[in-house]
């Protein structure tokens, strides 16, 4: 792994300046249109997804935990789903968000059973670990996807979060977490290099998508049955993607609004309101997002 540190590093600032060429070259873009839920003025090539992924498979492959190709193949299947979202349904045709909102279904379900298949769950309850295992995948790729609204803030509060999962690995000895948690760090800091304010490349819902999957399958990783300092302290690792996203869908739901129509009032729309701009957002969410690890750090 040591060896593999700065390869991956590398792969990553290598695929996500290939990736924005090829996003230029034929306009995969985000395009800027008029779209309440865009800020960004000019269109963005939205393959950085395939960069992280791509990077992430490298320390995937040369570890020897036979778990860990089960995780990546459903981790693909995960950024698959979202790939296809960035180059067919984003601006190009409508699809509706029910049938949007089934392939999610229908994809965490499919992941679920092959995590489970290798013993990857959420430990907490174990008669209904399959349940919490599929809402985990579920609630986390769509917490971090809320997240991925402007530059450079997905990718920094995930990193945040892998670093303190790094600390737990190294804390309890743990390969498989280490493994995950360090190469996907790797591969998110490359990425960020071209995504951090004024971003010249985007994750897309693939990269968002995956990382989100990540995050979940550290949190069955690191789960213990029984614990509720153990859970509790997992939910402050995840941070501002967790509580925010949480935040999100009660908001809607009491406001009458559907969960699934997007909106600009989330945690940091709120600090782009107040004047601030992008870049300082941004280091004030990893400010805020680095005391929620120290903490779950602390409870766990």
């Amino acid at each position: 792994m040591v060896i593999l540190i700065p390869t991956i590093f590398i792969l990553s600032l290598f695929f996500t300046f290939l990736f924005r060429k090829v996003g230029k070259r034929y306009k995969i873009y985000d395009l800027a249109t008029d779209d309440l839920l865009k800020i960004h003025k000019e269109s963005i090539p939205c393959l950085g997804g395939s960069s992280i992924i791509l990077a992430t498979s490298v320390a995937l492959l040369f570890s020897s935990d036979y778990r860990l190709f089960n995780i990546a193949i459903a981790g693909f299947l995960i950024f698959l789903l979202g790939f296809i979202d960035d180059l067919s349904w984003r601006d190009k045709f409508k699809i509706k968000r029910l049938y949007k909102f089934l392939f999610l279904v229908l994809f965490s379900l499919l992941v679920s059973i092959i995590l489970l298949s290798v013993g990857i769950k959420i430990e907490f309850f174990p008669v209904i670990a399959w349940l919490m295992t599929f809402a985990c995948i579920f609630v986390l790729i769509n917490a971090v996807n809320y997240q991925d609204g402007t530059d450079g803030l997905a990718g920094g509060l995930v990193s945040i979060s892998l670093i303190g999962f790094i600390v737990l690995s190294i804390s309890g000895n743990n390969s498989l977490g280490l493994a995950l948690s360090v190469g996907s760090l790797l591969a998110v800091l490359g990425f960020l290099v071209f995504n951090f304010p004024p971003a010249k490349i985007f994750m897309g819902d693939s990269g968002s998508y995956y990382l989100g999957f990540v995050l979940a399958v550290l949190v069955m990783i690191f789960s213990k049955s029984y614990d509720f300092y153990n859970i509790l302290g997992l939910m402050f690792l995840l941070g501002i993607p967790l509580f925010d996203g949480v935040f999100t869908n009660i908001r809607r739901i009491v406001n009458k609004k559907s969960i699934f129509l997007g909106d600009r009032e989330h945690f940091y729309d709120r600090m782009l309101k107040k004047g601030l701009s992008i870049r300082k957002t941004v280091l004030l969410s990893y400010l805020l997002q680095t005391i929620f690890i120290l903490i779950g750090l602390s409870i766990y």
